[in-house]
């Protein structure tokens, strides 16, 4: 039940992050043209750089489409009843999960974004997880290791989620302590490499022992691990409230 729920609370929060780029990335570059996604991203476009124009589309647009297949992937019934639409939508979500990564990494070196350079390290190796997990969980369903196969798919599909973990969380510690601990005009500071370090590292932790706390009969165990799963939630959902509100909605209707 802990885990329906945090993923009901993810699957929410990721409805509402298709929209936001659906609307504010692609229906903007549609109407009034790419060049006006500086008006939500001041990184997001540069006159002078078509190449980097070009993978910051990639990198946004095809968000949308990995964002929706990679929950599907998760949902046990659309596993067992659709299994070529799994196993398609499957090689998709790789494919598409991969370029995203390639891009976003190439546009951290180009352009830079916030933050210090370990925080960039630690973006950096979320990136790289999505490539080695995607190659692993290829590899297990080719030889039709499906126990395998399962663990490298949850991992791809943490690492792929990293970047809307840490909105949510930030936006949470926002809401709920203010800027403590973050320098606002670098956006660095011990909260922002903790939130970091809980958006790209902590959630492959969390997937080894919400998987053991599935087998083991330690009764503390498996309560402790519902109670950090719903916790989880809770902060997913504190953390939507206060994106949606300070970031997204502004950005699609400013």
């Amino acid at each position: 039940m802990s885990k329906k729920m945090w993923f009901t609370c993810l699957l929410m929060a990721q409805i509402c992050f298709v929209i936001y780029l659906a609307l504010g990335y692609g229906l903007t570059g549609v109407t009034t043209g790419i060049s006006d996604w500086s008006r939500i991203n001041s990184s997001a476009y540069v006159a002078s750089d078509p190449t980097g124009n070009s993978m910051y589309a990639l990198h946004v647009l095809l968000a949308i489409v990995m964002i929706i297949g990679g929950s599907l992937q998760l949902i046990p019934a659309i596993r067992a009843k659709y299994t070529k639409f799994h196993r398609y939508n499957g090689r998709v979500f790789v494919m598409l999960a991969c370029t995203i990564s390639l891009a976003g990494m190439y546009l951290m070196i180009a352009r830079g974004t916030v933050g210090n350079t370990l925080m960039h390290a630690l973006t950096m190796l979320s990136g790289c997880v999505v490539i080695l997990a995607s190659i692993l969980a290829v590899q297990a369903a080719r030889k039709r290791n499906i126990t395998k196969h399962k663990i490298w798919a949850i991992r791809l599909y943490l690492a792929a989620n990293g970047v809307l973990f840490f909105r949510l969380m930030i936006f949470a510690w926002f809401l709920i302590f203010g800027s403590l601990g973050i320098d606002t005009t670098t956006f660095t500071g011990p909260t922002v490499l903790t939130i970091s370090v809980c958006s790209y590292i902590m959630p492959l932790l969390i997937a080894e022992l919400v998987r053991y706390a599935g087998k083991t009969f330690n009764r503390v165990i498996t309560i402790a691990t519902a109670a950090l799963m719903m916790l989880i939630s809770i902060v997913f959902l504190v953390g939507l409230f206060g994106v949606v509100l300070a970031s997204w909605y502004p950005a699609i209707v400013g």
